[in-house]
């Protein structure tokens, strides 16, 4: 058997960083500026992928009974129009709350097709996933403010 690699853990100093190292204060925004970064790309993507799946969903139903109808194409294509455009503002300080309530809006296409509400689910948890996420790292609210922030 061999032995687990503790090489370089919190516990054990290594050469370069000393037991006593206490990152500055620009050290940790600049950390907190990148996981910023990091969770928005990832909520861009997941948003841009939403729309993706919402486009699959008009060749779904016009393989059932009820049919497609031009109202219900409509409404798939506006909502994957604005999941991608939301995607590309999520920068600005509101994206994160138009994202979210996006989210309201995937849940709601169940209506059209309810085997949709598995991927809704889905899709949903990755976005609280990644808001609960960006909460931890970045130091934003959290409860429902989250959604909003």
């Amino acid at each position: 058997m061999t032995e687990p690699l503790t090489e370089g853990f919190a516990d054990e100093p290594t050469e370069h960083q000393p037991t006593d190292y206490q990152p500055s204060e620009e050290e940790l925004e600049a950390r907190r500026n990148k996981a910023n970064r990091a969770t928005r790309g990832g909520m861009a993507a997941i948003l841009c992928l939403e729309a993706f799946v919402v486009l699959l969903v008009p060749r779904t139903i016009a393989q059932t009974s009820q049919g497609l109808s031009g109202t219900k194409t409509v409404l798939l294509l506006a909502l994957a129009v604005l999941l991608v455009a939301t995607g590309f503002l999520l920068r600005r300080a509101w994206g994160i709350g138009a994202g979210s309530a996006l989210q309201i809006a995937l849940a709601a296409v169940t209506l059209l097709v309810p085997v949709f509400a598995v991927v809704a689910v889905f899709f949903v948890a990755i976005w609280g996933y990644l808001l609960r996420t960006r909460s931890q790292l970045v130091g934003t609210p959290s409860g429902w403010r989250m959604l909003i922030s």
